[in-house]
């Protein structure tokens, strides 16, 4: 066949066209199987719990993607995200799972692990967003139940204590025997001035821990305070009108404060025998002072100091 000198350039052209096209065809495909071929070794690594070579085999499969700005093609931000946490980089483990929840790849284990990046760097406010968040779109998901409780926590810790009695009853029925989840309920209780519930959760705590600090101290301040305050206002009534009555109703008061000194002594001496501090000494001091036992009083004011 015979060409006029402007066909065959066209046809030069066309020629090529289809050359460079079956070239970047045939290198994209290449690409292609390069970076499945790398997710997968990456994938054995991590599902074998080789965290640091998964890491460092994701993150530059992450590179490939972001070079060619794809991010939201990126199927493997989550798994980098968990392998940083693993490999103890929460700051890059943080970077690599926001940018999940730009994907289609997103899923539950995104906020979960999210929230966990947030708490390893203290983050409190940003943990407690994205556990909510995690409960609004995963509200049945596998970890629905740890997201709730340890949401539940950081309510208590962020002295969100309203919220955090909203949540109890979700957390509660599964968990009546953990008496860390009850000290929480106990804090967020005081936190509200809810003295007579916080009565009843020390009792439970006690009920499931003979030894448990948080309950002993509690019941220990409460009778200590109630008879301090007692003996005080009695001896001020005293001096400001020294009469026979007045001193009867003084020693009646009295006899009244002695056994709330003696309840709340039987908790301190136990607590002491846990925690031997300065401040529980002094405890101890002043209510032998109070019960007019000098020996033992100066003997916990001695080893006070």
């Amino acid at each position: 066949m015979l060409f006029l000198p402007d066909e065959k350039k066209q046809m030069k052209y066309i020629v090529l066209t289809l050359s460079i096209g079956l070239v970047i065809s045939l290198g994209g495909c290449g690409t292609g199987k390069q970076l499945a071929q790398q997710t997968h070794i990456a994938d054995s690594y991590y599902k074998a719990g080789n965290y640091i070579e998964a890491l460092s085999l994701y993150s530059e499969i992450i590179d490939q993607y972001e070079n060619n700005n794809n991010l939201t093609g990126c199927p493997v931000y989550t798994r980098a995200g968990e392998s940083a946490l693993k490999d103890n980089h929460p700051k890059l483990a943080i970077n690599y799972l926001k940018k999940a929840r730009n994907t289609s790849y997103t899923n539950a284990s995104t906020y979960f692990l999210l929230a966990e990046g947030y708490k390893q760097i203290d983050n409190l406010s940003l943990e407690i967003n994205t556990l909510s968040d995690y409960l609004k779109l995963y509200p049945d998901g596998k970890d629905a139940a740890i997201v709730k409780k340890r949401l539940f926590y950081t309510y208590v810790e962020s002295e969100n204590f309203d919220k955090a009695l909203e949540l109890w009853p979700e957390i509660y029925a599964n968990n009546q025997s953990d008496t860390e989840l009850l000290e929480g309920y106990f804090i967020a209780n005081k936190g509200l001035d809810n003295t007579d519930k916080c009565n009843d959760i020390a009792e439970k705590l006690l009920g499931l821990d003979k030894d448990n600090i948080t309950a002993l101290v509690w019941f220990a301040k409460q009778y200590y305070n109630k008879a301090e305050d007692r003996y005080q206002i009695e001896i001020k009534a005293y001096d400001k009108k020294k009469t026979k009555k007045q001193y009867n109703i003084l020693i009646k008061a009295l006899e009244i404060v002695t056994v709330d000194f003696k309840k709340s002594l039987s908790y301190f001496k136990k607590i002491y025998t846990l925690q031997p501090t300065s401040k529980n000494a002094q405890y101890l001091s002043h209510i032998y002072g109070r019960l007019s036992d000098k020996k033992k009083a100066a003997y916990y004011k001695k080893i006070s100091k």
